[in-house]
């Protein structure tokens, strides 16, 4: 404990709210060793998450503040998606955004660290997928990043029907009248999953918001081939689905 950076790192650990994290990843680059680390934890002044992650001693960060320090400590692309953003912004009324489980989107090929996953265990469900442009209508809400309702709404389209249910994403875009069109079409341009894009243009046809003129089909691929979404279903011809009744309460 003899470096002369250990009193500094004594005052900014006693700074941090309670709803923060701090990573190994940056406090080594600020010259800080493993061993001042080790050592302030000992002393009761800073909480370890696992190996790599800090907090204020005696605070419980939230997914969000971890989501945060990961994206902006550690450059893991990361972030808050589908279900949990939506309700974040308030598009998901019958269950409060703290009691769901946060929906955590990373790109395949990218190892969410072990320190995540052990603390939060139980607490999340991760998506890993490329089936949006990274970063496209991902926006800082409360120091984290939170897809916008446009990327959500499609993130959520992403888990049907194996998470949800398309007549639940029939009742959220009801509730979207004042959705983005050049970033939805800017999204579905660069989507490539063709599920995705032909719910959406099922349910935004059907519901025909103040948005969905303004939607350039013809720069978006809906593919070829019938897509079966729910076995048992019926067929839709115009986007070529086979879907049960979305319109049920």
């Amino acid at each position: 404990m003899n470096s002369p950076k250990s009193p500094n790192l004594k005052t900014m650990m006693l700074s941090l709210g309670d709803n923060q994290v701090v990573t190994a990843t940056f406090l080594l680059k600020q010259g800080y060793s493993y061993e001042n680390l080790k050592g302030y934890v000992k002393s009761g002044y800073m909480d370890s998450l696992g190996r790599g992650a800090y907090c204020r001693a005696g605070s419980h960060p939230s997914i969000e503040a971890a989501i945060s320090a990961m994206a902006e400590q550690m450059a893991v692309p990361v972030h808050l998606g589908g279900r949990s953003a939506l309700a974040k912004r308030g598009y998901v009324h019958f269950v409060p955004f703290t009691e769901l489980p946060a929906t955590v989107f990373m790109k395949r090929g990218v190892r969410l660290p072990a320190w995540f996953s052990r603390y939060y265990n139980g607490r999340f469900s991760l998506v890993k997928t490329g089936f949006l442009h990274d970063g496209l209508g991902v926006e800082q809400m409360d120091g984290c990043p939170v897809s916008s309702p446009e990327r959500a709404f499609l993130e959520f389209l992403y888990g049907v029907p194996g998470k949800q249910s398309l007549a639940e994403a029939y009742q959220l875009l009801e509730m979207m009248l004042t959705l983005r069109p050049k970033l939805l079409n800017d999204l579905l341009v660069r989507c490539s999953s063709i599920k995705v894009k032909r719910l959406f243009f099922l349910l935004a046809d059907d519901l025909n918001p103040p948005w969905w003129q303004e939607i350039k089909s013809d720069s978006i691929d809906l593919g070829s081939g019938c897509r079966v979404i729910d076995k048992g279903g019926s067929f839709n011809a115009k986007y070529n689905l086979v879907v049960k009744p979305w319109r049920e309460i």
